[in-house]
Formats: C-alpha cells, structure tokens, sequence
C-alpha cells in the first residue's frame, strides 16, 4: 500500500504541476476537462501492482509451511497495533465522506420529487422548489427556486443562470463530478484528489459561462456572477450557478481565447507521461532483479535463524495471530510471503507473492507480513565465504482446530 500511495502522489502532482504552469490559464476548457479526468484515473491506474511477476525473477527458497490454529491465536496477547488503527482510521473516513455523498443524492432525490416539473424542449427537466435559492443543475435535472420566472422574448438575469444550467446538464458535468467525488471517497485524506475535484468543478463553470454569457453582455454576466455570489446551495457534488473562484471566472470570462497554436502544449502530455513510466516501472523491476540477490543453485550455505528451524517455527507460531475477522467468518486458508536475508543478516523486502491469488484473504497476508518484519536477524547465507542476500519465501496456513 505505501508504495501504491507513493506511486500515485507522485504521478498526481506532476500532472496537477503540468496542468498549473501549462493549461490552467488557457481557454481549451473542453480539452482541459479530458486532461484532468484523464490524469485522475491514469495516475490510479498506473499506480497498481503489476498483474504479472517478473518471470525471471531469481526463485526464493522454501521454508517450511506454519500452520497457525484458532488455539494459539486464543492464548496470544489481542495487539491494537498501528496498522489496524490506521486500517479503522482510513475505514472511518471513507465511511463518512460516503454518507456524505448518499446524504446529498437522497436531498437531490427528494427536490425531485417534491417540487413542480416542466419538461423543457431540449430534454432538461425543470424542477421548482421552495429549497433552494438560485438554480443549480444535477445530470437533466435543473433545479430553480419556486419564484423563478424566465422570458424567451426578453431575456434577462434569469435566461442566463437558466441557460447556465442547461449547459452543465448537456455536458453531463454531473457524471465528472459523481466520478470525482467517489474517488474523494477512497482517497479521502489525499489532497491532490480534492485539488482534481476542485479543479474539474472550475473547468465545468468556465464551459457553463462560456454558453450563457453569449445571451447577454459579457460585463453584464459579470456582474450577475457579483451578486450571486453570496447565494447557492450546500450540496458539493451539484453543478450551480455560483460556483467559486468567482475571481478566476470572472478573468476568464473576458479572456481572449486561446489561439489554437497553444495546443501543442497538450502534445508534451505523451514524453511527460513517457518518462513517469519509465521511472514508475523500473525501480520494482530493479528490486526485483537485484544481482546480489542469489539463486538457489549458488548458494553454497543457506542462512540460519538463531537456533535453527525449531526456533524459527517456535517465533512464528508464538507471534502470528489469527484474525479477528477470520475467525467471525469461520476462515481458513494458505498464504505465502516473500522476503530478504540480507548480507547483515537482516530481514528485507517483506511483501506477498505475485500475482496473488483472488481467494487470499488480506488479514492473513496482513498479519504474517507484519509478524516476519519482526524477526531478527538470521546468521547470512555465504557463497564462496562471503556473506551474500537470498530470497526465501514463507507459506503459512491459517486453520480453525
């Protein structure tokens, strides 16, 4: 997980990096919504572990399998260690940023059904409502005030904020924000997801204003955006018509548009992402493949643990504990983990095996990663008298008894 998280902190903010000395300030607003969208989903997908391991990665040896019972793990010691605080801490906060969310479809549901609807020409569904105080849009749905009034003949402040809404709703803007808000779910304490939701949102009222003030003079739009400003609605994931910055959207309201040569910005999106790539795939690779790490065949002495196999089993046996979870749900199972004796003796490059199977369960892989980072060092393997890194590779089974 620290490595995903690295992963994807780093291709996050060179994007955001990119997006803020290179696209923000031009008016390719429609390109700039496929960037960061885009960027979103590319820096999550980059950053997962590779389906396949290296297949010519050196082979570990095999210890001999541990098997943990429900009996020991009764006779053990309940641990409230930092990976399950931090486990409950992240479940807390994605639980409440989902509420949250939930909270506010179930308001925007129930508007809906309430309120009076009008079928507009276009396909919009104009919905009035005593609960809200100026218009804002969620997917066709463009919700207005009770009072709100707009005329075809003489167009006026109304026509604007309405046709404003109508843009979000042709856009689909409320499928970018659905998708951005999940993926604040997940990543809630990640401040780059929030910057990409704060981001698109900006870039959906830029489109939006670009559509409704060409029914009106752009200063007069202006000042419409002034004295609104204070007005809105408390639901964060609907398009309306007072969005802030009110202060970039005013600028970019009267500026010039981008001449269309700017574009070859976006072309330096391929190298960039070229080069973050390279860098993202190689460094595991080169883990991986580690030339001091030695096979099977040339190792003249394998390491020993302090006291041999018997105390080996004795440590993991006293130390593994089976799963609270696992045994709520009666689960049994095997996994196996990899690590590193290295020269010192010490214990390195702890992870599971890949790819890993979709029947293993996290908790058991969890807790015996965590136990076989506490072992001590082991006497180092040798090869031609000199002390050199192996590979060794653990299986543990988990059954009920």
């Amino acid at each position: 997980m620290t490595i995903f998280l690295l992963k994807l902190t780093t291709l996050w903010a060179v994007f955001a990096l990119f997006y803020a000395l290179l696209l923000k300030n031009e008016t390719f607003f429609r390109a700039n919504r496929v960037y960061l969208l885009g960027t979103a989903i590319l820096g999550v997908v980059l950053s997962l572990p590779p389906v396949f391991q290296d297949e010519f990665a050196a082979p570990a040896l095999v210890l001999p399998a541990v098997t943990i019972g429900l009996q020991q793990a009764e006779t053990a010691v309940d641990q409230w260690n930092g990976a399950v605080f931090l486990r409950v801490l992240y479940l807390a906060g994605a639980g409440i940023a989902l509420l949250r969310m939930l909270w506010g479809l179930s308001l925007i549901g129930r508007m809906a059904a309430e309120g009076e609807t009008d079928f507009l020409p276009d396909g919009c569904v104009l919905v009035r409502t005593t609960h809200t105080s100026v218009p804002f849009s969620f997917f066709k749905w463009v919700f207005v005030p009770q009072e709100f009034r707009s005329s075809a003949e003489r167009p006026g402040p109304a026509d604007a904020m309405l046709a404003h809404e109508r843009a979000h709703a042709h856009g689909w803007h409320s499928a970018d924000v659905l998708l951005v808000e999940l993926l604040c779910v997940v990543f809630w304490f990640h401040p780059l997801a929030h910057w990409y939701r704060r981001s698109l949102r900006v870039v959906h009222e830029y489109l939006a204003d670009a559509v409704a003030s060409g029914l009106t003079d752009k200063k007069q739009y202006g000042l419409l955006l002034i004295r609104q400003a204070q007005s809105g609605v408390s639901l964060a994931f609907v398009n309306h018509f007072f969005q802030s910055p009110l202060k970039q959207r005013l600028i970019m309201l009267t500026r010039n548009t981008s001449p269309a040569l700017r574009a070859w910005k976006y072309g330096l999106v391929l190298p960039v992402l070229t080069l973050l790539l390279m860098l993202i795939r190689l460094a595991p690779a080169n883990a991986q493949n580690d030339k001091d790490t030695k096979e099977l065949s040339e190792v003249e002495q394998p390491p020993q643990y302090p006291g041999g196999k018997t105390a080996l089993m004795k440590f993991l046996g006293d130390n593994i504990k089976y799963p609270e979870a696992a045994k709520r749900d009666s689960a049994q199972g095997m996994v196996t983990v990899t690590f590193v004796i290295e020269k010192d003796g010490s214990v390195t490059n702890v992870e599971k095996i890949k790819p890993t199977p979709k029947n293993w369960r996290e908790d058991f892989v969890d807790e015996t990663i965590r136990v076989v980072k506490k072992m001590p060092k082991w006497e180092p393997a040798k090869n031609k008298g000199k002390a050199v890194k192996v590979r060794y590779s653990l299986p543990v089974k988990f059954k009920l008894s």
